[in-house]
């Protein structure tokens, strides 16, 4: 590729933007920067530096310590306004993983006997261009993170190519957007957490794994100085007594799979109460009620109408709800907690559920989210799989890892073993990795240009620049700059020369400067602006049918903030982070109340298997108390067979053995909760 030294950009040269001047040496075009490039900030000079940016893991602002050019930590950055100095556990691991041994080093090939062996990237490069040339539009492109403003590119490169096949891993995200406009909304879904006086939140542990973490946790510290004047009321519903529930004003029990209900029955309660003409939702009362989520929810009476009082009496209550991994109960849940949310009259307004917008592309053959949500991967998964649906010949997977992370029900691996060829991105090789034909290791969120651009949970409109502060290690590159120039190399144009270029149209779509923002690290906030109440139609609420769990023992997946993600799997430090009552002995724990427990004859302390009909998972008894009955706790997160020595050989997957369900009319995967017990 000759296009202005690829290889040479694509090194990440363009460190020197933010760091020492001596990078310059190996820009591919001095003169084009120079000429063009007249905002580029010179930070201090000295060995020992400050430098703002964003943790590309979790959308944490950070500000980054290096010496000597060397990172060596990672602080929450106290002059941020929108997270106010807090740092989260994944945000805090930057450091060790960006230093982590195990890093991918060079491009990696599998040769016909299926084993990996190093290649240049030379030969890498003509591997793009030539698996590109012959997909001739039959590609795909998997992507973990929806709030980068890099997707654009992406997906602008898919259509450049003849294909719109472009996805994001399962969210609530994309369960919640698609709710919102099946009931007639526009936009994106947003939660005003910040200007709330009451929250409920269903399943969505938003102060420890769910949302903005760092915004969610700055929001809690100033509305709860003290316990005695808190000025915002937190009430949990979930399972499990989770970081959230602890320090709630009250945690509901409420058994895994049974959120519709629970949630129905709340708003049949405050339907009562309320001078409603909207029919739909009036009629909707005969289906619910606080007697049946109390049978099957296991929630009590009292606890639920202490809460109903509290939402009528709050100034700005607010109820959503969430999941573990993305792995979402499909519209439904959705859908009931905007029709709370309307009959308590909270939409469109400070501290309520609000509609922002969604912005327009920012390059031209670019793909809007409302479009890459319309689709989901699961399902194109288990079609390819099936047969139903023909395999692409090329696809590209960027920083996810569906082969851990997803249901054996999914039938990832089948999916893949269909597909002609596939390149994954990656700066560790882990269980998808194994699964693709070339592994390319990419820069990490300290090493390259990136944004987080209003990720799922937020209340307003924000957007932090990512930077490098740090050269790429080993060889990696920035993949924004990589499929830049591979367009250009095919004669594409998808309307952008550069990552910088790119997120600086982001900063004139928001009408903000470029400069200010990538110097100072600084959130930018817009509140949303649409005071407008919508007119939503609730009519597709009746064909929902809220189902009890079709066993007696519910399975509740959960996660630890500080043991990673799928796609980072659990970081160095984070071993310490992960207690008894999540791994002991190499297996992974089981945690159930005592009623649950004197219920299936298990003690403190013994092993029982797990069964569902993906498999079985040889387990650990917990007694733990902070679990509702007749639910059996375990954490994901472990059972990596790949990524680094410190993931590798702890536990086993539990995401494997769960299992899934397609939403009719969505089509969206609906994550079941059904599991036996056998004693060990």
């Amino acid at each position: 590729m000759q296009r202005r030294g690829f290889l040479k950009f694509a090194l990440g040269g363009t460190v020197g933007l933010v760091a020492s001047p001596a990078i310059w040496t190996t820009l591919y075009d001095l003169a084009y920067w120079t000429q063009n490039w007249g905002w580029i900030p010179r930070l201090q000079k000295g060995e020992d530096l400050s430098i703002a940016t964003v943790s590309k893991l979790d959308g944490t602002p950070l500000k980054v310590r290096t010496v000597d050019g060397r990172v060596v930590r990672t602080n929450g950055n106290k002059e941020n306004a929108y997270s106010k100095g807090g740092l989260t556990p994944l945000a805090a691991s930057e450091v060790q993983l960006l230093y982590s041994e195990s890093r991918i080093k060079r491009p990696l090939k599998r040769g016909f006997d299926g084993g990996y062996a190093y290649i240049s990237w030379e030969e890498a490069e003509n591997i793009l261009k030539e698996k590109t040339g012959e997909a001739k539009g039959s590609m795909a492109f998997l992507s973990a993170d929806s709030s980068s403003s890099l997707n654009d590119v992406y997906s602008a490169f898919l259509a450049e190519n003849g294909s719109k096949d472009f996805f994001f891993m399962p969210s609530d995200e994309q369960a919640a957007t698609l709710a919102w406009h099946a009931l007639g909304g526009s936009g994106r879904i947003g939660y005003d957490i910040a200007n709330s006086d009451c929250i409920l939140a269903v399943g969505a542990n938003f102060l420890d794994s769910w949302g903005p973490v760092a915004h969610n946790r700055a929001v809690f510290n100033e509305t709860h100085q003290n316990a005695e004047d808190a000025s915002q009321a937190i009430y949990y519903a979930g399972a499990m007594q989770n970081n959230t529930a602890v320090v709630s004003d009250l945690w509901l029990p409420v058994k895994t799979g049974t959120e519709e209900i629970f949630l129905g029955a709340i708003l049949a309660e405050l339907v009562k109460s309320a001078a409603l003409a909207d029919e739909s939702l009036t009629s909707l009362t005969g289906r619910y009620s606080l007697e049946e989520a109390n049978k099957v929810c296991g929630t009590s009476m009292e606890s639920m109408q202490k809460l109903v009082s509290a939402l009528k009496n709050a100034n700005r209550p607010l109820v959503f709800a969430g999941t573990t991994e993305g792995q979402s109960q499909g519209t439904g849940v959705h859908m009931l907690a905007i029709a709370v949310n309307a009959v308590l009259g909270r939409i469109n307004q400070d501290g309520g559920l609000v509609s922002l917008p969604m912005d327009d592309p920012l390059l031209p053959s670019a793909q809007s989210l409302t479009d890459i949500f319309t689709r989901n991967f699961v399902s194109f998964s288990m079609q390819v799989a099936s047969g139903a649906k023909e395999a692409p010949k090329l696809l590209f997977i960027n920083d996810a890892n569906p082969v851990y992370a997803l249901s054996k029900d999914a039938e990832v691996k089948e999916c893949l073993a269909k597909i002609d060829y596939k390149i994954c991105f990656a700066s560790h090789f882990n269980e998808t990795c194994k699964e693709c034909d070339l592994v390319l290791p990419i820069a990490h969120g300290l090493e390259r240009f990136d944004d987080v651009y209003t990720p799922y949970g937020s209340g307003n409109i924000n957007w932090t620049l990512a930077k490098p502060v740090a050269e790429p290690h080993y060889q990696a590159r920035p993949l924004g700059e990589l499929i830049l120039a591979l367009a250009d190399e095919l004669g594409q144009n998808l309307g952008v020369s550069d990552i910088p270029s790119l997120l600086e149209k982001r900063a004139q779509a928001l009408h903000v400067n470029f400069k200010e923002y990538l110097e100072s690290g600084n959130t930018y906030q817009e509140a949303f602006y649409n005071f407008t109440v919508p007119t939503l139609n609730f009519m597709p609420l009746h064909s929902k049918q809220a189902k009890a769990p079709v066993s007696d023992i519910a399975l509740y997946t959960y996660t630890n903030a500080a043991a990673g993600t799928p796609s980072t799997g659990i970081p160095p430090y984070a071993n310490r982070a992960i207690t008894d009552y999540q791994l002991q002995d190499g297996l992974c724990v089981a945690q159930i109340n005592k009623a649950t427990a004197q219920k299936l004859g298990l003690g403190n302390g013994q092993k029982a298997m797990l069964q569902t009909k993906n498999g079985a998972m040889l387990v650990l008894v917990q007694i733990y108390e902070g679990i509702m009955p007749d639910v059996i706790a375990v954490m994901a997160g472990l059972g990596h067979t790949e990524f680094d020595r410190f993931s590798v050989g702890k536990g086993d997957n539990i995401l494997a053995l769960t299992q899934i369900d397609m939403e009719a009319d969505s089509d969206l995967p609906v994550w079941l909760n059904t599991v036996s017990v056998v004693k060990g």
